[in-house]
């Protein structure tokens, strides 16, 4: 939503003694139930493109944490190889 849009939200709130998020949902169901459905259609392009952006972001974000996860698992491994073979030398040399 554009700031003025919010701050048009918020002055509807204040005014109505009721939060952002009430004030939306009453101005979504006055669209719904004969707005001007042009509006409303863009309006709801145009969530539906942020949602799908979301989802993308999403994808990627799950897609990176799978990769370091996967880094991670990989460091741990060589960690305690790493510590095997230095207590296997360790070991070694006091015998």
């Amino acid at each position: 939503m554009a700031k003025n849009e919010i701050d048009q939200l918020q002055a509807r709130a204040y005014t109505l003694s009721a939060s952002v998020t009430g004030v939306a949902r009453d101005l979504i169901r006055t669209g719904l139930a004969g707005g001007d459905n042009k509006a409303l259609a863009d309006r709801l392009m145009l969530i539906e493109r942020r949602i799908v952006a979301l989802e993308q972001q999403g994808q990627e974000t799950h897609a990176r944490i799978q990769s370091i996860d996967q880094a991670a698992r990989d460091l741990l491994a060589m960690f305690e190889a790493l510590l095997k073979a230095l207590n296997g030398e360790s070991t070694g040399r006091a015998a």
